[in-house]
């Protein structure tokens, strides 16, 4: 069966609004992407489909939410959550920006074979530019592209993506590039590969053929390992420059978790889930706890800096927040000496004073947090 949807902007006039079809057979991630194309979104960031006492996202697997129940996007098919015609639900994406849209099921039709899904119907407008600010900061912009003789109107206009018209859409451009993208949005049209025996070499595998190999091979194969990946590289200029490398690479990833929060340019894309990629990554490749603690509170001092700056964000950016600084606290608390503590006391303090008055009870929270300190006196 096909599902016509009409999602629209909420908060937002005159309203951004789009009619398209689905395979009901798809998963809501490739709802998410299609969602994408005919909005003309740019995929930069976080979503969920909110469903009220659950949602349907990509749940983080370290800090999976307390809140409520989470479904995997990438493994949960539309007809199994949307039942019946005239259900709505609210499909949220960029936790930063925080733009909300309702997204009604309108109809469920038969599959028309001439058609090649999914398919965009109608629709007004341009979705607003990505980290423009929300929605005030969406009507601010448009202000000023109305009024050339606006002071901020050339530095507004040197901001924005190239060609971008809050007026514009464009069906047979929006149908063009779901057309092109059919084989990852529709799955009934993927024609499956014949079965092939997985093969994998195991590490006793590896082990045994290495020491086979004569020195000068060895150093062949290590010296073209360097050269394929950037994460390989960092690896073993760890292990061959140690400390040193590790202190230089700590740069590296601290910029990684910056740009998400505070960028060269624009707005950060608050991406916590790359964020926090950078510091397992970091970890992984250094293998060192102490560093990896660093990068732990520069991410939550980070974040906490990113909403003095801006305002309350969301609970969920709020719990993320949280759950690093409490696993900072339990990294401390496993230590036998009192050496951590007496690093980092200060700075968990101070984290603690710089979110009074912040909402969601996350002062609360991680003043709580701080007084499970074990070195902490009373």
């Amino acid at each position: 069966m096909i599902y016509q949807f009409k999602i629209t902007l909420k908060d937002l006039k005159p309203a951004i609004w789009r009619r398209f079809q689905v395979d009901s057979s798809i998963t809501f991630d490739q709802l998410h992407k299609t969602i994408q194309i005919v909005m003309g979104w740019e995929d930069y960031h976080l979503y969920e489909f909110d469903f009220g006492k659950y949602a349907i996202t990509l749940p983080d697997v370290e800090f999976p939410s307390e809140r409520r129940k989470e479904f995997h996007a990438k493994k949960e098919q539309l007809v199994r959550h949307f039942p019946k015609e005239g259900q709505a639900i609210d499909y949220i994406y960029d936790y930063g920006d925080f733009w909300v849209h309702q997204l009604l099921l309108e109809k469920i039709i038969p599959m028309d074979e001439s058609k090649v899904y999914p398919i965009c119907l109608d629709g007004k407008r341009s979705a607003p530019q990505e980290d423009c600010g929300g929605v005030s900061g969406h009507q601010r912009m448009v202000e000023i592209l109305s009024l050339p003789d606006h002071p901020e109107y050339e530095e507004t206009v040197g901001w924005l993506r190239e060609g971008y018209d809050p007026e514009h859409f464009d069906q047979a451009e929006v149908n063009e590039i779901l057309k092109g993208s059919a084989l990852l949005l529709n799955p009934k049209n993927i024609k499956k590969l014949p079965a092939m025996k997985p093969v994998k070499l195991t590490a006793a595998k590896l082990k045994k053929h290495l020491q086979g190999l004569a020195q000068s091979e060895l150093i062949e194969m290590i010296t073209e390992c360097y050269k394929l990946s950037k994460d390989t590289e960092q690896y073993l200029t760890v292990k061959v420059l140690g400390e040193e490398a590790i202190a230089s690479i700590l740069e590296v990833y601290r910029k990684k978790i910056m740009d998400e929060f505070f960028p060269a340019r624009g707005f950060g894309k608050l991406r916590l889930a790359e964020a926090k990629k950078a510091i397992r990554e970091f970890e992984k490749i250094t293998q060192s706890k102490s560093y990896s603690l660093e990068l732990k509170m520069f991410y939550v001092e980070t974040g906490v800096e990113f909403t003095n700056t801006y305002g309350d964000i969301d609970e969920r950016f709020y719990e993320s927040m949280e759950k690093m600084y409490e696993s900072v606290i339990e990294s401390i608390n496993k230590e036998e000496t009192d050496q951590l503590f007496q690093e980092y006391q200060q700075r968990l303090y101070a984290v603690v004073q710089n979110t009074l008055g912040m909402g969601w009870g996350f002062h609360d929270q991680l003043a709580y947090l701080y007084g499970e300190l074990k070195w902490i006196e009373g």
